[in-house]
């Protein structure tokens, strides 16, 4: 597999950025993978670098005034000085980079396709990182991204 823009990790560093998302210890994955410490850790960082490249590019591309980078956790926060809105670009190793705008009125959205599309996303996010969700069926997704994002990104809780 080539890696491309929406998902810019060869397959190892993607498999080593996953189970480290989810807080497998360099050591297990290096066990696991039957390599060492070192490689897993020179992948981490090349992935974390590939991460940061890619959603500066995609800021670029959309853009975004960048307020803060993420590469560990595949998120950079920005924002979108026309639409004056937040932005939130993710990556995901199920779907790759996505782009989120924060919507003053996110109850307006009602397409069921839609909405059910993004809560998946939101879904695989937190499982992805290993964040506990509360009533995740029953929550918009604007709300359930606003709980993943929050305990992803200090600045939004304040």
């Amino acid at each position: 597999m080539t890696p491309t823009l929406a998902s810019p990790l060869t397959p190892k560093q993607k498999l080593v950025w996953s189970l480290l998302s989810k807080g497998v210890s360099a050591s297990a994955i290096a066990n696991r993978l039957n390599t060492t410490r070192q490689f897993v850790n020179q992948t981490k960082l090349s992935a974390e670098a590939k991460l940061s490249t890619t959603l500066l590019d995609e800021a670029q591309a959309n853009d975004l005034q960048v307020t803060k980078l993420y590469p560990k956790n595949g998120i950079l926060l920005g924002y979108h000085p026309v639409l004056k809105r937040k932005a939130i670009l993710t990556y995901s190793t199920n779907y790759g980079i996505k782009v989120w705008y924060w919507h003053n009125n996110p109850e307006e959205v009602t397409d069921p396709a839609f909405l059910n599309q993004v809560h998946q996303y939101l879904i695989d996010i937190a499982q992805d990182r290993c964040i506990e969700i509360d009533a995740t069926n029953k929550l918009h997704p604007s709300r359930l991204a606003h709980q993943i994002f929050s305990k992803l990104i200090p600045e939004l809780n304040t």
